[in-house]
């Protein structure tokens, strides 16, 4: 049973089949072409609607080119809509799996207890190995306390008894 609930986890999650961001990045290179060369057209299209208005050619043209721009930017929001539904989709699969992960440890740390309880097995080595770090702590402290006040009750006794000086 162990194994098949491994496999399922492995088929399930192993194969993510997300896009590749290289997909992104060559679809946003070619959208900041097009943009640049629209808006350079844009540019001049501006500059001669604005030279001569009675012209329906340029007029044409230029909001042939705006309609570009907007359908351009619409392009990249989608894009922008896409990426953001994958990342939300690759959060809601790590967070599954991070509580998967959880539980797993969980079930594996009363799993061990148990095999402890059935061998007769304490983790009595570990324990000796932690209480004698937290005795070492302790004793270094008291050691540094110790010389710290010796140190004070030296220089407390050589005031107070300092010989008095005679002028």
């Amino acid at each position: 049973m162990n194994k098949i609930y491994i496999m399922e986890l492995e088929s399930e999650y192993m194969n993510l089949n997300f896009k590749n961001p290289d997909e992104y990045i060559n679809k946003l290179d070619e959208l900041n072409g097009t943009m640049e060369l629209l808006l350079d057209e844009l540019k001049k299209l501006y500059v001669m609607t604005n030279m001569d208005p009675d012209n329906e050619d340029i007029k044409a043209k230029y909001e042939d080119t705006i309609s570009n721009i907007n359908l351009t930017q619409a392009k990249l929001f989608s894009m922008s809509a896409d990426i953001q539904g994958n990342v939300n989709n690759v959060n809601k699969k790590l967070s599954h799996l991070d509580r998967l992960i959880r539980t797993e440890r969980d079930r594996n740390k009363k799993l061990k207890e148990k095999l402890g309880m059935v061998e007769n097995k304490n983790n009595s080595a570990l324990e000796m190995i932690s209480d004698y770090k937290e005795l070492y702590n302790i004793q270094y402290l008291r050691n540094w306390a110790l010389f710290l006040s010796t140190i004070i009750c030296i220089f407390t006794i050589r005031t107070v008894y300092k010989s008095p000086v005679v002028v």
